[in-house]
């Protein structure tokens, strides 16, 4: 039974390849499909350009942004900044300064 069934199916194949409204029927559909799985291709694709196009523009302003600051630190860390914040941070200048001597180079007695 089970050859049977085998040969009638493979016999239905043969009348469908040897028909050719079948056979354009059939090609049509395969074309169909591989072309709307190409769209979807090309879509995806172009889909993670965009993306990748957002994230180096992105970046570019990070880097801007980043730069910026680093020359603001760099302002508020001079000399000048700090003697201009002195009086508002309560800070006074050292009128004499003294030192401590140790009679040795040992920081830590055991």
């Amino acid at each position: 039974m089970e050859v049977q069934r085998g040969a009638k199916t493979q016999n239905v194949f043969l009348r469908i390849l040897k028909n050719p409204q079948a056979m354009s029927v059939l090609s049509i559909g395969c074309m169909l499909a591989f072309g709307t799985l190409y769209i979807a291709q090309v879509n995806n694709a172009a889909t993670k350009g965009y993306a990748v196009r957002a994230l180096k523009e992105k970046n570019v302003e990070l880097r801007h942004e980043r730069d910026r600051l680093d020359i603001q630190i760099a302002k508020l860390r001079s000399i000048d900044s700090v003697t201009a914040r002195e009086s508002f941070l309560g800070l006074k200048k050292i009128e004499q300064i003294s030192f401590i001597k140790t009679g040795s180079n040992v920081v830590a007695v055991r």
